[in-house]
């Protein structure tokens, strides 16, 4: 369906109905206010609401309307930092750790889903992380001792395996994640909303959190909508925004980059899409900027990519895509893009999520850089954890501080890095692409 309160995409054309959620007005007593109706509030106030807290959520805009309701949708654990770069900073039994709180908001989602009773917002299962790159002998052997250091279910395949499935002579090997899925983000945004009212939450759209202050055991939360304001009383406080937190927390807002990538959904490509991809999970590439795809509604690429922190629309956005989709399969021809939109993520530096308590009952869940929807649901599920008094897991997440991102020097610094990146990706293709050319002459 079309919804002009959305962003045009594919997923808000295809988006569940759902009730216009009215502001709140006058004075609000809770014992949990979360700011943010993004994947990280939805399932924090969810899992509060389940133990019983009594639960405002607040969101400025509509429910899942940035990221969380525009993304690949994929499922799956890990963070956008790399796994190697935490062990080596971390150690092994800590980022071991971590690891699995990933595979626990892998788990979270899943058991939501069937929760809910909506097995059809999952639309795949499996992900493929291809190499753009030949990795060698030893590929398989690493792969395997890395998934065995976390405790992960990821395989190794061999580049005829992969190519097998996908082809695309821009791919090598592959690493299988079996436990990964994919999702209609939108969809499942809508559905924890209206759950966490089922359960005697509330959850109030076009409400934004304007301030907060201490007073005495409680924080009051500050809002305004388009007709009045308000206030949130509340022990505990979860920010779950991101650069947008400013008139809020400016210390979390500093602390995050928002960083654009892109998504496109192409025509319907009929059998032509069968002959070069018969995986129907989702897909992605080792390139630091790379692609993520996967086959929706039968015969359409869903593609995502591109990486900048010029967070404006590109004039020739679709036509940019299609490039991207034609340069890895360009057997397919013509491809039409009905759908083109910019997603906008909130990146901190060590690209890690922050999460934790800030201050006494002020708790943040924040920055997921691009790969939330699973560590979303695991982050709230520490948070929630932690104010029911139950454990402290959160503190897994406490060597990722809330420092100053650097502002738009530090986006000019983000951006000059991923340039860095990108060559350095291109250069790694080039050079191999040489000498197997070499090779053959």
């Amino acid at each position: 369906m079309a919804d002009t309160d959305y962003p045009a995409s594919w997923y808000a054309a295809t988006r569940d109905s759902s009730p216009d959620r009215a502001s709140p007005s006058g004075r609000i007593e809770a014992d949990v206010a979360v700011v943010g109706g993004g994947f990280a509030g939805l399932h924090t106030a969810r899992l509060l609401a389940m133990r019983g807290r009594r639960v405002v959520l607040v969101e400025r805009r509509r429910i899942g309307w940035g990221a969380s309701g525009r993304n690949g949708g994929f499922v799956s654990a890990g963070f956008a930092a790399r796994s190697g770069a935490l062990i080596d900073r971390l150690g092994i039994d800590h980022a071991r750790r971590l690891y699995a709180q990933s595979q626990r908001g892998v788990a979270i989602v899943r058991a939501a889903l069937e929760e809910l009773g909506r097995p059809d917002i999952r639309m795949g299962s499996g992900k493929l992380t291809v190499s753009r790159t030949d990795q060698g002998t030893g590929f398989a052997d690493r792969t395997r001792a890395l998934a065995t250091k976390l405790g992960a279910s990821f395989e190794p395949w061999d580049t005829p395996r992969a190519r097998a499935l996908i082809d695309s002579e821009r791919y090598h090997q592959a690493i299988h994640d079996p436990q990964a899925f994919h999702i209609h983000p939108l969809n499942l945004a809508l559905a924890l909303a209206g759950d966490i009212e089922q359960r005697g939450g509330a959850v109030h759209e076009r409400t934004e959190a304007t301030g907060l202050e201490r007073q005495g055991a409680a924080w009051r939360l500050r809002l305004s909508n388009r007709e009045s304001g308000g206030e949130i009383s509340a022990p505990h406080i979860v920010l779950a925004g991101n650069a947008d937190l400013g008139r809020v927390q400016p210390r979390i807002a500093r602390a995050v980059l928002p960083v654009a990538t892109y998504v496109a959904v192409t025509a319907k490509l009929g059998p032509k899409l069968a002959e070069v991809l018969r995986w129907t999970g989702a897909i992605s590439d080792t390139r630091r900027a790379g692609d993520y795809y996967r086959i929706v509604d039968g015969d359409r690429l869903l593609w995502g990519g591109r990486i900048t922190t010029d967070t404006h629309e590109p004039p020739r956005l679709r036509d940019m895509m299609r490039s991207d989709i034609l340069a890895v399969y360009p057997t397919l021809g013509e491809v039409g893009i009905d759908y083109a939109w910019p997603g906008i993520m909130g990146y901190a530096p060590h690209m890690m999520p922050q999460i934790g308590e800030i201050e006494p009952g002020l708790w943040v869940c924040s920055a997921f850089g691009g790969h939330g929807v699973a560590q979303t649901a695991a982050g709230a599920d520490a948070l929630a954890a932690a104010i029911a008094g139950e454990d402290d897991r959160y503190k897994l997440f406490q060597p990722f501080g809330t420092g100053w991102a650097g502002g738009p020097l530090g986006r000019i610094a983000t951006q000059l890095v991923y340039w860095k990146l990108q060559a350095s990706d291109w250069w790694d293709e080039t050079r191999q692409a040489k000498n197997a050319e070499k090779l053959r002459t």
